[in-house]
């Protein structure tokens, strides 16, 4: 900030002094608010003035001629043009290994493949280019929490656009922002701001952004969800779904209103998805029935278990290794819950026939831990008593002792 002030005050002082040689910058007499807009600009920063965007003549007094198309003068680009300014530089492998080596040079050209690439390229000057997502004036890296484009404020960026009012007249849908609001990946990166949950261009792309089509979805939604993906493309269903053109995972779980998921979204059942395709009682349904009974048969093995452990733990016995044990148990849930991708009923009662082992080992070993509680109260109850019965016959021997004394006498 310091070193752009000292250029901007340089720039307005040489200017001034109007001397043949001096490194005057006329762009400044009518935009110098913009040099404040640009206070944290990656590319002021990198040395970049306003001519290596704008072109023009920043010398030339006369604005006609500082202006003038004729020596390369671009005001406000739009559509393609605007993204063709940004590729310039960001195209050119030569002179972004002296700027930034780290940086991609295949931004345009995934661009041009994207459905805003192509529409700017028919001159849509309503299309997001790279302005519209990282800023013109100030633009910031992206790891920056203040950019447009970064991780905390992608979403919003995307809606600027993605919504009614920008998008009237258009026909594609407007109502993503309240669904992904409501999903679980929503809430989860706008309420709990996790940043690891998926936001627009998680799923969509960034520069080649385009709507994920039937063949690609489960690529999409397999970089988070490598195993399901992988079930499922070993399953039967995944040559059913491209037979039928339908898109694997959104078909059942839905696009940005996609929710938690549950048991009871699987069978045919008041809640379930699979009667989009399925009826009740064909063999498909019944095979999800058998596979829900067995995932509800180690929930509940799994809550035993638990409350085993916890009465044994609240007797104040040493229950550190069985509690350990039972994750396997809460693991294999897990990963029946996520075979069940595989459409498999011996596959997923392979695992929960796992599970449940563990959670009656673990139950097993608690309830033997109260046993063992118990034996010892018996004990120290009997042991109590012992003591109890020689105290009194103790005391019996010195009341005895002591009488035989008095009769004696001295």
């Amino acid at each position: 900030m310091l070193r752009l002030a000292a250029l901007t005050a340089l720039l307005l002082a040489a200017h001034s002094a109007g001397g043949e040689d001096a490194p005057v910058n006329t762009c400044v007499d009518c935009h110098g608010d913009l040099l404040e807009e640009a206070g944290g600009d990656i590319h002021r920063a990198a040395g970049f003035s306003c001519v290596d965007c704008h072109g023009g003549d920043p010398r030339a007094e006369e604005q006609d001629r500082a202006m003038s198309p004729a020596r390369g003068y671009v005001g406000v680009p739009t559509a393609m043009a605007a993204a063709n300014m940004c590729g310039h530089c960001h195209s050119d492998i030569e002179r972004m290994r002296v700027i930034n080596p780290r940086l991609p040079t295949d931004q345009l050209a995934q661009y041009r493949t994207s459905d805003h690439g192509k529409l700017a390229a028919r001159g849509d000057e309503k299309v997001a280019t790279c302005v519209s997502c990282h800023g013109s004036h100030g633009v910031r890296p992206v790891g920056d929490p203040a950019s447009p484009a970064g991780k905390s404020r992608v979403v919003e960026t995307c809606s600027g656009c993605h919504n009614p009012s920008y998008m009237e007249g258009r026909s594609i849908p407007t109502d993503q922002l309240p669904k992904y609001e409501q999903s679980v990946h929503g809430r989860k990166r706008l309420e709990e701001r996790d940043l690891a949950a998926p936001a627009c261009n998680d799923c969509h792309g960034n520069h080649g952004a385009a709507p994920p089509g039937v063949s690609a979805v489960t690529h999409v939604c397999g970089r988070c969800h490598a195993t399901q993906a992988e079930l499922f493309e070993g399953s039967t269903h995944a040559s059913h779904f491209r037979d039928f053109d339908a898109p694997p995972c959104t078909t059942c779980h839905n696009h940005h209103e996609i929710l938690a998921t549950s048991d009871d979204m699987l069978g045919t059942g008041e809640r379930g998805v699979c009667s989009a395709c399925h009826t009740p009682g064909d063999p498909c349904d019944e095979a999800t029935k058998a596979m829900k009974a067995g995932m509800t048969r180690l929930g509940e093995r799994i809550e035993q278990a638990h409350d085993a452990l916890d009465r044994a733990r609240r007797l104040g016995m040493d229950v550190e290794r069985p509690t350990f044990e039972l994750a396997g148990s809460e693991d294999a849930l897990v990963r029946a819950r996520a075979t069940i991708h595989a459409f498999s009923e011996e596959r997923t009662e392979a695992v929960v026939k796992d599970g449940v082992e563990i959670a009656t080992a673990v139950e097993t070993s608690a309830e033997s831990k109260l046993a063992e509680y118990q034996y010892r109260r018996r004990g120290l109850a009997v042991a109590a008593a012992m003591l109890l019965l020689f105290a009194g016959l103790l005391a019996l021997r010195a009341h005895r002792l002591e009488k035989r004394r008095l009769q004696d006498g001295p």
